[in-house]
């Protein structure tokens, strides 16, 4: 009988993997697009911000257990909390760490590790499926990196998160490499968090680069940019030079970046809101040094084009009809 997992769409995919950001409670059946995943059987919210939920389908001949690693709540909607545990202390490490190359790591990546392959030994027969989106996906991608049973481990589904290659050590690259055929992480160049990619295999997991449309941040960040056909497929596209401009711009402002790094490696010094008030100067210079508007404005400008090309065309058809 095959994983109900097999059976979804890259949309139902999506789906489920937004639902990490809603209300879920133990007991619960985990439903996507009328489908069934199974029941949510583990709700943890560990003490450093790391959060996943555990949904166990025992439908099938063989136990299946989808694991949904949750991102951050994000500037607009984050409180005193979760700017603590999500931002301070673990999406601003990573961000520092990947600038200087000095893998100290927020404890919120080994928690996920570690609840992970405990939950491998807890349901020895069960093929597992990974999801998580943003600071998810990086918390995913870390946990399979340090996965004990890589056996166990069906597929993994990994969005718009960044790209920790440079962070991990020759031993966790061999784990993640062994699995690299199961492990699918989707990147959008149009969202500033894919930081890190390239046209490489270094990476956790195999590069979907999404055919996406330029929005506003936010929205793009959260699949705004996604876009799927009449079967539920996601749009995608072979490495162009619009990636390869990206990675390069990237790479540039990693290993240039010193100043930025000192500054964001002293957040220990001040309170949560004062930082934020500090980091809401420096977010332009981020900005402007990361998202490179002059590139992503070039990048606008093409796809208008391309749109009014498009509209030109289909108006063209139905006169011809």
């Amino acid at each position: 009988m095959t994983m109900i997992n097999e059976l979804l769409t890259d949309y139902d995919r999506v789906c489920l993997t937004k639902k990490a950001y809603e209300g879920l409670n133990v007991g619960d059946d985990f439903v996507v697009n009328g489908k069934l995943i199974g029941r949510i059987v583990r709700d943890v919210y560990a003490q450093d911000g790391m959060q996943a939920y555990v949904i166990e389908n025992q439908a099938g001949r063989r136990d299946e257990v989808t694991v949904l690693f949750k991102g951050s709540s994000g500037l607009r909607n984050g409180n005193a909390t979760t700017w603590r545990d999500e931002w301070l202390n673990t999406n601003w490490p990573i961000f520092v760490a990947m600038l200087t190359s000095r893998p100290k790591l927020p404890s919120a990546l080994k928690t996920a590790s570690s609840y992970l392959n405990k939950w491998l030994v807890e349901f020895p027969d069960a093929i597992f499926y990974i999801y998580g989106h943003s600071l998810g996906a990086i918390n995913a991608a870390y946990a399979l990196a340090n996965c004990r049973h890589p056996s166990q481990i069906g597929a993994a589904y990994l969005y718009e998160g960044t790209n920790i290659w440079r962070l991990l050590t020759r031993r966790q690259r061999q784990v993640a490499g062994q699995m690299r055929h199961k492990i699918n992480t989707y990147v959008d160049i149009y969202d500033p968090v894919t930081l890190g990619y390239t046209a490489t295999h270094k990476m956790v997991g195999k590069l979907h680069y999404v055919d996406s449309l330029p929005i506003s941040p936010i929205k793009q960040h959260m699949w705004g940019g996604y876009r799927f056909d009449d079967q539920g497929r996601l749009l995608e596209k072979e490495v162009d030079s619009r990636f390869l401009q990206s990675s390069q711009m990237q790479t540039r402002f990693l290993s240039g970046t010193s100043e930025l790094a000192q500054f964001l490696s002293g957040k220990d010094e001040y309170r949560v809101s004062d930082w934020k008030k500090i980091t809401s100067q420096k977010l332009t210079q981020v900005k402007d040094r990361v998202f490179n508007q002059t590139f992503l404005k070039d990048f606008e400008g093409q796809d208008q084009k391309l749109r009014k090309e498009i509209d030109q065309l289909k108006q063209k058809d139905e006169k011809d009809e």
